[in-house]
């Protein structure tokens, strides 16, 4: 699945994930074949620690899911704090 930068910084910002992709880095981003490639090159070199925390495959299959059925609402996957 392919999409567009302004549908992938959505689907980000629906999902929680604290993270969007300018023009610079979606020139780079692009030219891959998926979002798990894309997924795979740019959190291994910006955001490295949501590696060590969810697994690719969960993310991508999260996000195309994400983009398949967009909702108006941020459902968000990042941990609450419990006081």
């Amino acid at each position: 699945m392919t999409a567009d930068r302004q549908a992938l910084n959505r689907c980000f910002w629906d999902l929680g994930l604290r993270f969007q992709w300018d023009e610079e880095t979606w020139a780079v981003l692009s030219g891959m074949k998926d979002v798990r490639e894309q997924l795979a090159y740019y959190l291994s070199r910006h955001q490295p620690h949501l590696l060590a925390v969810y697994d690719l495959d969960f993310l991508a299959k999260l996000i195309e899911e994400r983009l398949l059925s967009p909702a108006p609402t941020r459902i968000g996957i990042e941990a609450h704090a419990s006081f």
